[in-house]
């Protein structure tokens, strides 16, 4: 008997659909590529239990007849091909015909769909007892049902998530093709409520607005680049719109959203020298490359591309935005202004290079030795605390034999993180006028998802329509903080690190969140120098935490240099 074996159809379309369906959010980018390649000007999906139970997309595209209605099932079978040549020239979304077999392996699958002028229609339906071909009314498009996924393999099935977190993976999909496609309508419903609606467009910039919101659209510059095979358009944030996350960077090729990391790593560095390191831009970035010029043929499920000429790509990605914000600046300031703001204050003596520093360090050396204490606790220096500046953000102070440099944001932020956390002097005011926030339908979902949990934090929150929501009262610590993108930092950090959006069982995780994201909100910033008295009153109060010598996000907010290591580092041992 021979070893090796063919596998059954079935099992082979099964193995298919474990590289193409990973969720139910797989199923809807499918659908929503062969809506879009049909030529489809309104689409709508209606989603019930996170996808789970079903999936419904209807367009008004071009249809299709009954033979290419029997046929669209069978593993690879495409209109979007011919021959090998067309490989390299790509111009489709769903060119690869493996996602109908796919789908249909692993959930039940209703298909009407009708072509133009066509005197009737075609309804196909899909399960485990086989396939079933019957007239439909002469509808033009197409509209496909997909009931329970992975009913027949529950294995795949257990590792589906909460409802929650699969319906904002399904946003994440709906976003991307309504923002690649704005002269297309996009209507997304979950349980018979609205999530997203957005009519078509007049471009990219309208469409910014309806699915983000136009106060979102002030904090973003537009981004417009022409070269030979390559162009670049898109918006770039402004540097003070900088995000705790990573999200909200998109990329699309030729209109197609991808992932990466030339593109992400060049659009990083543009902004390396006007935002600080842990913190991250958001982009909407769209190129349009000649097809023969990149591989989009690299990844099972599409989401990868690699280009002929990368270094090509890097250069234009980071000196296009590097451009922006130049123009920016240019326009809010002009170039003069711009560098007067930079000049240290009049009166400014940078001490760290002064005579003061210079004795003070001596007569600290100089102590008479004796048994070494907390060099936090028991401090060789005057009574009155004198510090002095290093740069924008980091102060230090002369302590024990040694010498302490202060983070000053880092110890703010553990300061105001563990006061939230703990819910210490959390003052909460009713606000006389509620403060409305429109945010993109993906953060909305996840903030109303765990609204409980951010009124223990003083926070009260109400939806307000469609992706809207009102705050009625917060803590008056934050009274003057960034709400919209606090709320979205911290709606962003849960949804990256995978917290289960809605699981009461990861409270405590969640309540950690978003007291670091409150925390580094309202910490103050480098470039605020604070007086001696203010210096003082926050080293004590770090003094005070139960880990002082970190921040929420593991940073160190001090670190102290003794004599032993001074002389260390100057060879002097």
């Amino acid at each position: 008997m021979p070893t090796i074996t063919i596998l059954p159809e079935l099992l082979i379309n099964k193995i298919a659909a474990g590289e193409v369906i990973e969720r139910p959010a797989s199923i809807v980018r499918e659908l929503l590529d062969n809506s879009i390649d049909a030529g489809a000007k309104r689409i709508s999906v209606e989603i019930l239990y996170g996808g789970k139970k079903l999936i419904k997309v209807s367009d008004d595209g071009s249809g299709m007849d009954r033979d290419d209605a029997t046929l669209c099932f069978e593993r690879h079978s495409t209109s979007k091909i011919r021959s090998e040549d067309d490989l390299f020239n790509i111009k489709t979304l769903g060119f690869r015909g493996e996602a109908l077999a796919s789908i249909a392996s692993i959930s039940k699958v209703t298909l009407i769909t009708s072509s133009l002028n066509s005197e009737a229609g075609t309804k196909i339906e899909i399960s485990g007892q086989g396939k079933a071909i019957s007239g439909a009314p002469p509808l033009q498009g197409t509209t496909l049902e997909i009931r329970d996924i992975f009913y027949n393999t529950p294995a795949r099935r257990k590792f589906l998530k909460s409802i929650p977190t699969e319906l904002s993976h399904i946003i994440d999909i709906v976003t991307q093709k309504a923002f690649a496609y704005p002269e297309i309508s996009f209507l997304l419903k979950h349980n018979d409520t609205e999530i997203i609606n957005v009519p078509q467009s007049a471009g990219q910039k309208e469409r910014f607005s309806q699915l983000y919101g136009g106060d979102l659209f002030k904090e973003f510059i537009e981004v417009n680049k022409g070269g030979k095979g390559i162009s670049i358009s898109g918006f770039t944030s402004v540097a003070e719109f900088a995000r705790s996350s990573k999200n909200h960077q998109l990329i699309f090729i030729n209109r197609r959203p991808v992932k990466n990391p030339t593109i992400s790593h060049a659009a990083h560095n543009a902004y390396r020298d006007v935002m600080p390191k842990d913190r991250y831009p958001a982009f909407f970035l769209f190129f349009d490359v000649d097809p023969q010029k990149v591989d989009v043929n690299v990844h099972p499920a599409k989401r990868e591309v690699r280009f002929e000429s990368p270094d090509e790509i890097y250069r234009i990605v980071e000196s296009s935005i590097k451009e922006a914000l130049h123009q920016k600046q240019k326009k809010d300031t002009g170039l003069d202004q711009y560098a007067d703001r930079h000049q240290p204050a009049a009166g400014y003596q940078p001490s760290y290079g002064g005579h003061f520093v210079r004795e003070t360090l001596e007569s600290a050396f100089q102590t008479p030795a004796g048994p070494q204490t907390d060099f936090f606790i028991e401090k060789i220096i005057p009574p009155v605390h004198t510090y002095f500046y290093i740069g924008e953000s980091f102060f230090a102070e002369i302590a024990g034999k040694g010498l302490v440099i202060i983070d000053q944001h880092a110890a703010h932020e553990r300061v105001l993180y563990e006061k939230f956390l703990k819910k210490v002097g959390l003052d909460v005011e009713d606000l006389f006028l509620p403060v409305r926030v429109e945010l993109p339908a993906k953060e909305f979902n996840i903030i109303m998802n765990n609204k409980d949990i951010f009124h223990d934090f003083g926070l009260h929150i109400e939806e307000f329509g469609v992706n809207n929501l009102i705050i009625k009262a917060l803590p008056k610590a934050i009274n003057k903080a960034d709400i919209k993108g606090l709320l979205m930092d911290i709606a962003s950090v849960i949804l990256e690190e995978n917290i289960p959006i809605g699981d009461a069982s990861k409270k405590d995780e969640i309540l950690k969140k978003i007291a670091a994201g409150i925390a580094c909100h309202k910490a103050v910033r480098g470039r605020e120098q604070l007086s001696n008295e203010e210096l003082s009153q926050l080293i004590a109060s770090l003094d005070k935490t139960e880990a002082p010598d970190k921040c929420p996000h593991g940073r160190p907010t001090r670190i102290f240099f003794s004599l032993d290591d001074l002389n260390k580092m100057f060879k002097r041992k």
